[in-house]
């Protein structure tokens, strides 16, 4: 039978076939463009235009079969796409913030496509309609729209509307509301779900219990609770919960295996238990997303700290551990702190310490970032007092020392063979071999001292080592990264400032306004001026120092509390022969540098001596009277007044009196 889509007569596939016309014959026509197709599909629901059929036998059947074909009037309604409701649907959200299916999305454009093509052509007839003074009849309207909806169905596919009530109760929606009438209300309802939320949170609390119960555990715990066997109740509240409120329609739910198991393994609630029942290191190792970072150019702007367990147990069966700073750019080792055992505050102190003598050593500033865990770190209050940033890690895997560590270990200590892996590594290179004596496994020890120098070794043979990058630093080593590449913007190491938190300390007292001991070991004065910043009446200091690579002490630095007092210099440098036949250069020199540190102290006490004036006096008489001094005076008889003696109490003439006195 005939359609008019678009104001366009036409026939499907279906139609032509039914005529008693073949499939081949459409197909062969439509090859050499005997016909046109007005709209493709599927099922024989291809679209004919039937004024485009030029074989005459062909249009004589198809006459007959469905009588002469009618000229085609304009029609008001133009059917196309709707690219803006294609847009809504695809931007649209349930409310568990998926998107809607490819289906749905198609079937909703279509049928906001045409239901926009009867809105536009309505007010085009609303109009020409007003120009005669004649109204539409609604009635009518609706019929027609309604048969001219399922025609077009053929070439947009949605949902079919039979009862024209229905189709005026969809329109008018769609005039209020727009595109969002047509998505359906059960998308996104919760009231069809057969496990309800409460229920689900239910299941996953019986699953996120740190004894890790399997799925089929959990399914038996839930029938138990359901059927009134067992009681559960919040931990945090002592709430007990109602098997009541979680029946479906007043009635005890019974579910599946598969069903608990499919709500356990959702990815969400999977990953929400996780760190229940596996921890939270592993749930930060392997469930939460990691940082994408990239280096930065400069060595120093960041220092990374961790501590490490070597590879190989000392002969008691202990493990070594040691704590490490790497520049994170270069991959350079300090040298570390070593100790048997577990590492605490004293072993990260001299970590720290080990750091900054060797910066201060290749002439280094003060690195701009530390980064490090909180373990062992918290309750270090000096940090933001040494480094302009202070990093805390969450989790160990964002700490660029573990990547440090993995190079070191895998690197110049396995090549050397002091790197034997652990038993459960995954990859068959990083397990160690396992040797079983007398039912036991057995681990090969060495000495303490061995596993600490070949430690070094190894660390010497990695700063060594070329750079793993060498497309950006092609023939330079870690080491040679750390030099030439440092940050221009960093500060250098005040020693004064930094010796106060991470140096030794030593009580000792000034003699002589000059000398004092530190470590057995005389110190002098670096200036005279620091005796005027000493509290009165105490030489009592506390000398701060660091040893050098040969474990001497050149300088130290001296502090009341926490005033900086100055620094001191080891005299042994400054020490001369007396035998004035045996000096040489140097003992002249020496001699010489004290003459002058004499010299400048007498100046500095002249000095201060010709600001002091020199007083002279004699006794003067003085009378001290109630701590009070009182100067001789004349003592002059002056004249009582009239009456003085008499009796204030006796009548007298007061205006006699005054006038006699005046």
């Amino acid at each position: 039978m005939y359609k008019n889509v678009g104001g366009t007569v036409v026939i499907s596939v279906n139609d032509w076939m039914a005529a008693g016309l073949t499939k081949s014959m459409f197909e062969h026509d439509s090859k050499r463009g005997m016909l046109k197709i007005a709209y493709r599909s599927i099922r024989g629901n291809t679209l004919i235009d039937v004024k485009s059929i030029r074989r005459s036998d062909r249009r004589r059947a198809i006459e007959a079969a469905y009588g002469v074909i009618e000229e085609s009037k304009p029609s008001n309604y133009n059917a196309k796409i709707s690219q803006e409701a294609k847009s809504y649907y695809i931007s649209y959200r349930k409310n568990d913030g998926t998107p809607l299916e490819h289906n749905l999305i198609e079937q909703y454009t279509n049928r906001a496509s045409l239901l926009e093509a009867l809105k536009k052509g309505l007010e085009i007839q609303q109009t020409e309609r007003a120009k005669t003074g004649k109204r539409i009849k609604t009635g009518e309207w609706y019929a027609q729209a309604l048969k001219w909806y399922n025609e077009q169905r053929g070439m947009f596919p949605c949902a079919e509307i039979t009862n024209v009530r229905s189709f005026e109760r969809i329109f008018k929606a769609f005039l209020k509301m727009g595109y969002n009438s047509i998505i359906s209300g059960k998308i996104g309802n919760d009231n069809t779900r057969k496990v309800s939320v409460s229920m689900e949170n239910l299941l996953l609390s019986l699953w996120r219990t740190n004894d890790k119960p399997f799925i089929d555990r959990v399914w038996e715990l839930y029938n138990e609770f359901i059927s009134g066997d067992r009681e559960l109740y919040d931990k945090e509240t002592g709430e007990l919960f109602r098997p009541e409120d979680f029946r479906h329609k007043g009635r005890s739910l019974s579910i599946s295996k598969a069903t608990v198991w499919g709500y356990l393994k959702d990815v969400v609630n999977c990953t929400a238990v996780y760190a229940d029942r596996n921890g939270n290191f592993d749930y930060q190792n392997s469930r939460r997303p990691k940082h994408v970072r990239k280096l930065g150019q400069y060595s120093l702007s960041k220092i990374s700290m961790d501590d490490v367990a070597l590879s190989r147990k000392t002969k008691d069966g202990k493990w070594v551990y040691k704590y490490i700073a790497v520049d994170v750019l270069s991959g350079y080792y300090f040298r570390p702190a070593y100790i048997v055992g577990k590492p605490n505050e004293d072993t990260v102190l001299e970590a720290f310490r080990n750091m900054f003598c060797e910066l201060i050593e290749l002439g280094l500033p003060t690195p701009g970032e530390l980064e490090v865990e909180h373990h062992l770190m918290e309750h270090i209050d000096w940090l933001n007092a040494v480094f302009p940033f202070v990093r805390f890690c969450s989790s160990a895997t964002e700490k660029r020392a573990e990547h440090n560590i993995r190079s070191l270990k895998y690197g110049s200590a396995k090549k050397a063979g002091h790197t034997f892996g652990r038993w459960y590594a995954k990859h068959e290179a990083y397990k160690s071999v396992r040797a079983k004596i007398d039912g036991d496994y057995t681990v090969a020890s060495q000495s303490e001292r061995t596993i600490i120098v070949d430690d070094i070794e190894d660390i010497e043979r990695h700063n060594n080592e070329l750079h793993p990058q060498q497309k950006l630093y092609p023939g330079m080593t870690r080491k040679d990264v750390l030099l030439s590449r440092a940050n221009p913007n960093l500060k250098a190491i005040e020693s004064w400032y930094l010796y106060h938190f991470i140096g030794n300390k030593t009580a000792t007292s000034i003699v002589n306004n000059n000398r004092l001991m530190v470590q057995g070991e005389h110190f002098e004065l670096a200036d005279f001026a620091s005796l005027e910043r000493m509290k009165s009446n105490s030489k009592k200091v506390e000398a701060y120092w660091l040893p050098n690579e040969d474990g001497g002490i050149t300088t130290a630095y001296l502090y009341q509390g926490d005033t900086y007092i100055g620094e001191a210099f080891n005299m042994e440098q400054y020490r001369y022969n007396e035998f004035a036949i045996e000096r040489t250069e140097e003992d002249e020199a020496a001699m010489l540098h004290q003459q002058k540190r004499v010299a400048k102290f007498d100046k500095m006490i002249r000095e201060r001596r010709s600001q002091l004036p020199h007083v002279g006096g004699t006794e003067v008489k003085t009378m001290n009277k109630r701590h009070h001094i009182v100067e001789d005076v004349e003592i002059v008889e002056t004249q009582q007044p009239l009456n003085y003696d008499g009796d204030e109490f006796e009548t007298a003439d007061f205006a006699t009196l005054a006038r006699e006195l005046l």
